[in-house]
């Protein structure tokens, strides 16, 4: 029996993601911009590109969630609390940010659209990066490095191993990317 070509699922489509050079591009924009808010922005870049945490999360940092290398997620989705790890340089320049500010107060006071926003004036030409897209950036690169599958469920709050395996079909794509490359 010949199987139905028309009941058969079409694949998951793959989440959008940039290399790290692109990241640091955008990093790079934010950190020579001299407007008002120019440190608060990077600095919310930063968060996004080195936590692979939610929009919803940088939003609710409040000043005791930043701890000395994780910062705590409170009612994350799913309403869930998680710790996520982070390195010594962001934490010494969340530390700095948040010297002034009093315990409970939220660190980016901003709505999501504001942070959507900050993150799109940085884009760099050719790219349609949104929070989401630093998210996906954020787990191709871990995995690429190195990190394993299941850490990187816990860092990025998933409940089912299977959601975070997505990543594992973008790097699949990519080294089959490199395979090409060579001459045989």
């Amino acid at each position: 029996m010949k199987p139905n070509v028309f009941s058969m699922s079409s694949p998951k489509k793959l989440p959008k993601f940039v290399d790290k050079s692109v990241i640091e591009l955008m990093l790079d924009k934010a950190k020579k911009d001299t407007s008002k808010h120019a440190k608060r922005n990077y600095l919310i870049l930063l968060v996004l590109w080195r936590t692979g945490i939610r929009c919803s999360e940088v939003i609710n940092i409040r000043k005791q969630d930043i701890q000395y290398d994780i910062i705590i997620i409170r009612g994350g989705k799913g309403g869930k609390d998680r710790s996520v790890p982070i390195d010594r340089e962001l934490s010494d320049i969340l530390s700095i940010y948040c010297d002034s500010m009093k315990p409970g107060q939220v660190v980016f006071p901003l709505s999501r659209k504001q942070v959507y926003n900050i993150v799109c004036k940085y884009n760099v030409e050719g790219y349609d990066i949104h929070p989401h897209t630093i998210r996906h950036s954020f787990a191709v690169h871990c995995l690429k490095n190195g990190m394993n599958i299941r850490v990187l469920q816990r860092i990025l709050g998933h409940s089912s191993l299977s959601t975070t395996q997505i990543y594992l079909d973008l790097v699949g794509e990519d080294i089959k990317d490199e395979y090409r490359k060579v001459v045989w």
